[in-house]
């Protein structure tokens, strides 16, 4: 082994000079046993052509070797030469040890494939050979998990867990976890939260407190939300993606303060999320701090000036405030080919004809209308404005489609002029 040794250590301490050498000596003089042990020491290390060469090498003279077969093809599945472990795995026997394994490694590759009946059927043929190792149920889990099906992932899942195994890959998957995320995923938010409360008691990570409180707050469990997302914004307050699920508990909690509250810290983090400051005005509004509103709006549309969702709620805030000057600069500094969504078409007609620039508020009522024919507010707004112009025969036109909607309209009824 001296020499299988001599080149692990020769990395780690980055002498790569040595290293050739003492793996130019392994593969020379090193025993079968030497070879395998640094191919396995090599592959783990991410070194994949110097384990390739060893796996080869051991081959030729252990050519029906499954382990051999199967690490090979690992190695060639590495370096997505799909071809080749492919026939290193369909190479296996049947009556080796190994074959369990090579089936598992096998439905690996057929689903990268896209073949997933494939897939299916090779892990079911290793549960059938070996029916009660928890490795294939696992399997078996993960990759109904990955197709939708979730209960049946459940179903495997748990077979795992009745074997006393809770977690896999030295602590790094958690089966309690796995259940919840499967649960959540089916809809079924209050199966999972236990599960997820589970896999925090044996190891507490920040994303599965965040898929705890994520769970929560679509289980509609507003409090257990803002602990959990409280919890791990103490843990990690850069972990931006939990601000905007602990404003809206907090929203839902009938707290708006702390959900205002909320979003700003998660600005503090990630001062380009336009996202919290989209959230951030939405909820200013509903506060009625309508200015704090306004600078988070513009705020959104200048980190992303497409952004017409931020757009239409500026809007709306600024016709609110009767500010159709400030409405017009927002709208008119938009490239053109962005002035397509039809509630832009209307703003820009109230904010026109607010400005008194009546020709441009009738050519934006009539880009409107084809949209909004079916809504009585705007059939109101337009009806009113073609009177104040004039033009009765169209207003007469628009008002009988609006009392269509709004029959018990007096106000409009008695506007009618035939």
């Amino acid at each position: 082994m001296e020499n299988a040794e001599n080149m692990l250590h020769a990395l780690e301490h980055e002498d790569m000079a040595a290293a050739k050498k003492y793996f130019d000596l392994a593969i020379q003089n090193g025993s079968d046993e030497e070879q395998f042990f640094l191919a396995e020491q090599l592959f783990s290390l991410g070194f994949l052509d110097e384990a390739e060469d060893l796996y080869e090498l051991l081959l030729v003279n252990y050519k029906d070797e499954g382990a051999l077969l199967v690490r090979a093809a690992e190695v060639a599945l590495e370096k997505d030469d799909i071809d080749t472990a492919q026939d290193y795995l369909e190479s296996v026997n049947k009556q080796d040890e190994a074959y369990v394994e090579s089936l598992l490694v096998l439905a690996d590759l057929y689903q990268m494939q896209g073949l997933f009946e494939v897939t299916e059927q090779k892990l079911l043929e290793a549960k059938k050979l070996v029916p009660d190792e928890a490795i294939i149920d696992f399997a078996l889990g993960e990759y109904y998990l990955s197709q939708g099906r979730f209960l049946l992932a459940v179903q495997y899942y748990q077979t795992v867990l009745d074997t006393g195994v809770t977690e896999l890959a030295q602590g790094t998957i958690s089966i309690y976890e796995r259940i919840a995320e499967a649960y959540s995923a089916s809809g079924a938010f209050e199966e999972a939260l236990p599960f997820y409360e589970k896999a925090l008691q044996e190891h507490e990570s920040v994303d599965t407190l965040f898929g705890l409180g994520l769970t929560a707050f679509q289980a509609k469990e507003y409090v257990q939300a803002i602990h959990a997302f409280t919890h791990l914004k103490e843990h990690d307050p850069a972990y931006t993606t939990l601000y905007p699920y602990l404003s809206k508990s907090y929203q839902e909690n009938g707290e708006p303060e702390k959900a205002l509250e909320a979003l700003k810290e998660g600005l503090k983090y990630d001062e380009f999320n336009k996202e919290l400051f989209f959230e951030g005005g939405k909820v200013a509004d509903r506060l009625g701090k309508l200015d704090e509103a306004e600078e988070f709006y513009r705020q959104a549309i200048v980190l992303d000036e497409e952004y017409v969702m931020a757009i239409l709620e500026l809007n709306k805030l600024l016709l609110a405030k009767e500010d159709f000057e400030g409405l017009l600069e927002v709208v008119e500094a938009l490239p053109e080919e962005l002035v397509t969504d039809p509630q832009i078409f209307w703003d820009l007609s109230v904010a026109y004809s607010g400005t008194e620039q009546y020709n441009k508020a009738k050519e934006n009522f009539e880009k409107a209308y084809p949209h909004f024919e079916n809504n009585p507010t705007f059939l109101r707004e337009y009806g009113l404005f073609l009177r104040e112009e004039g033009d009765i025969q169209n207003a007469n036109a628009v008002f009988t489609r609006y009392l269509e909607f709004i029959p018990e309209d007096s106000e409009i009824r008695n506007l009618l002029d035939f």
